[in-house]
């Protein structure tokens, strides 16, 4: 998984190009550690789907204590990630929808991280994460 930042100040956007795997293991498709080194609010996230999984599999994406959490905070459970889902754009909801949940925090030493439920070979995506730096 590669990073790119798409702006910076109190806040910015992170490009993340996701290559699929065979790995089913908590970030097996892979994790990045917090590359701002403070805690970070996300706003929201996208999912633009290239081309997709030769199998069908479930995409979870969330944040988590180690690179190998398999966290779903951010993405859970996304269905159907196989080769129909090409050229395609999902927003992910990141943020409460309620007063009674609590929106996602990244904290400076966590990690984000992308685990799919079977093989995701053949998909590739970018995952985009709007955040606001709190610190």
């Amino acid at each position: 998984m590669s990073l790119t930042r798409q702006y910076e100040g109190t806040g910015g956007m992170l490009k993340l190009t996701i290559a699929g795997a065979a790995a089913t293991t908590g970030g097996g498709i892979g994790s990045i550690l917090n590359p701002e080194g403070v805690d970070l609010l996300i706003i929201r996230t996208f999912l633009y789907a290239r081309t997709g999984s030769t199998g069908a599999a479930n995409l979870g994406v969330g944040i988590g204590a180690t690179a190998t959490t398999s966290a779903t905070d951010i993405l859970s459970s996304f269905d159907g990630i196989e080769a129909t889902i090409g050229s395609k754009a999902f927003y992910c909801q990141a943020v409460s929808v309620n007063e009674t949940q609590e929106a996602v925090v990244w904290e400076d030493d966590e990690y984000l991280t992308v685990t799919g439920s079977a093989t995701t070979v053949g998909l590739d995506a970018d995952l985009y994460v709007e955040y606001i730096r709190l610190a």
